[in-house]
């Protein structure tokens, strides 16, 4: 204690100044670039799953247009012979293509002619096709099945 009854809490002897080991250094380098290469690998994930939404939609939004051209082009060329047909395009920057295969060709059903009294087969005229329609942006493609009736001018 000293004169005034207070016992001296400061250190009178010279300490030396410490810093951080270079093994501290080490560990809290190697934790930073850990914590750093984590946050870019989810960034970039979150980047990727983004642009494959965005060619995604753009090709969804196209979809209708490209099928009322599809409708439009089997029922123009299910008027000829063929048993399969195809097609390719752009639209808007979305690649498509088409192709179709002939499952049935078959008349309408029969009917009653009162003049004859007979049932009467009509003729042959509608065709039913099975469709595979592939559409492609930026490398994500996209696949669908449908089935469309085209018919003859009889």
């Amino acid at each position: 204690m000293n004169k005034l009854g207070f016992a001296n809490i400061f250190h009178t002897t010279p300490q030396k100044n410490q810093g951080f080991t270079l093994i501290e250094i080490m560990v809290s380098a190697v934790i930073l670039f850990s914590v750093i290469a984590t946050v870019s690998m989810v960034y970039r994930g979150a980047f990727i799953s983004s642009e494959k939404a965005a060619n995604s939609i753009e090709i969804v939004g196209v979809l209708p247009s490209i099928l009322a051209r599809l409708r439009e082009d089997i029922r123009q060329q299910g008027k000829s012979s063929l048993t399969e047909l195809s097609q390719s395009d752009n639209v808007w920057g979305v690649n498509y293509k088409w192709k179709a295969k002939l499952i049935d060709f078959k008349s309408a059903p029969e009917k009653f002619d009162v003049d004859s009294g007979k049932f009467v087969t009509p003729p042959k005229k509608y065709k039913l096709w099975q469709v595979t329609l592939t559409l492609e942006k930026n490398g994500l493609s996209k696949q669908y099945q449908l089935k469309e009736l085209s018919w003859l001018d009889v």
